[in-house]
């Protein structure tokens, strides 16, 4: 063990070298370091702050929070010294998933200095732990304006949220005002117009379910439903299939998350000719797009046109044609042609792609980072703050 520091020269050295273990993680000699400066200048301040980050960050956050709480006692603090405990009480009581409290001291800070921007930036993470996006969207407002650092996804993230965290809980119509309201915030911001269509979608199913129940007695099906309640069902697929269409222009490389929907709806609303128009689209944004021209050539099979769905299909490269979904079309395109062959060859290849899909990983084309990405829960796009 070091000798102890007989000055306070001495002392503010051995403190230096206690930050320079804590940079480097070494916390035990930090740890060393630091208390040896406060058993002799028990005025140090800062050592005392950073004996509580070591203890926090070895595990022991209880410790620092008393440790750290037993300075708010000390009579004049200069303000750097009161918004530095400040951050550290946040920090132990983040650790300790005590966010309310975080929150406080957080907001003390602002009561000090107004703009300053670890609190902006930590408020934002101590109300979404809380799942508070409102607050959370409000002080990230804050922070970006403080920081120059204008990102209207990150904001329109914090308005989705606040729908889709209560998507299963809140009426449709109030959940769809946040993604709307995220809109008007991004409006090329993807989750919202793909969630937007999706409760479109889902009341339109529902709907249809309830028509189909409606008034049954003992078994008996109810009357065929209303012009008027038809109407109002094609009206709700038709905003699901727009916010589908806007999804898909935004980010074509994702559309396989929506090209099934979207044909099955519009197949549904007998839009034929826009099925083909909106894959044509597609690829002509993403050429590449698979699971799109897998969509088309099944399109053309439905249709009856067998002929454009071979032709099509045979455009595919050969590495790509080992795909599953295109084996299955191929396999649909032969039985309309001929329902009578034996169809036993194509299944034996269907069931070897999927075989080796499912060893793959992921079918030869890059990931695409994208807001909808952030959707995982082991990503946080707020995190990226700095």
């Amino acid at each position: 063990m070091w000798p102890f520091p007989s000055h306070k020269g001495d002392a503010q050295t051995q403190y230096t070298q206690g930050l320079d273990h804590l940079l480097r993680g070494n916390l035990q000699k930090a740890y060393q370091s630091f208390k040896e400066v406060i058993d002799s200048d028990t005025d140090h301040t800062a050592a005392y702050l950073k004996l509580g980050q070591v203890l926090r960050q070895g595990g022991a956050a209880d410790r620092a929070l008393k440790l750290h709480e037993s300075l708010l006692a000390r009579p004049a603090l200069t303000n750097y010294e009161q918004i530095e405990l400040l951050k550290h009480l946040a920090l132990d009581h983040l650790e300790l998933g005590q966010y309310e409290r975080a929150v406080e001291r957080a907001l003390s800070i602002l009561k000090v200095e107004k703009r300053d921007t670890w609190a902006l930036r930590h408020l934002v993470t101590f109300y979404r732990k809380q799942g508070d996006w409102a607050a959370a969207g409000k002080y990230l407002a804050l922070w970006q304006k403080a920081t120059d650092k204008d990102d209207a996804r990150l904001r329109a993230w914090c308005r989705f949220r606040q729908g889709y965290d209560r998507r299963d809980a809140d009426p449709p119509e109030k959940v769809r005002e946040h993604y709307q309201e995220a809109l008007k915030i991004d409006e090329k911001f993807s989750p919202a117009h793909f969630y937007l269509a999706a409760s479109y979608a889902d009341e339109a199913v529902s709907r249809r379910t309830g028509q189909a129940t409606n008034g049954d007695t003992e078994g008996q099906r109810s009357e065929v439903s209303t012009p008027t309640a038809e109407d109002e069902i094609s009206q709700l697929y038709s905003r699901a299939v727009s916010h589908w269409a806007s999804f898909a222009e935004i980010s074509p490389t994702e559309t396989s998350l929506v090209l099934p929907m979207v044909e099955e709806t519009l197949f549904y609303l007998q839009r034929f000719d826009d099925v083909e128009s909106f894959l044509r689209q597609v690829l002509e944004k993403d050429p590449e797009n698979l699971d799109c021209v897998a969509s088309l050539a099944n399109f053309y099979v439905r249709k009856g046109e067998l002929d454009r769905a071979e032709h099509l299909l045979g455009t595919i490269p050969e590495a790509a044609a080992e795909n599953p979904l295109i084996h299955a079309i191929q396999l649909k395109l032969s039985y309309r042609r001929n329902a009578s062959q034996n169809l036993l060859p194509l299944l034996d290849r269907l069931v070897d792609a999927i075989r080796l899909a499912a060893n793959s990983d992921g079918g030869g084309r890059e990931a695409t980072l994208s807001p909808m990405s952030w959707l995982d829960p082991s990503s946080d796009p707020l995190e990226e703050l700095e």
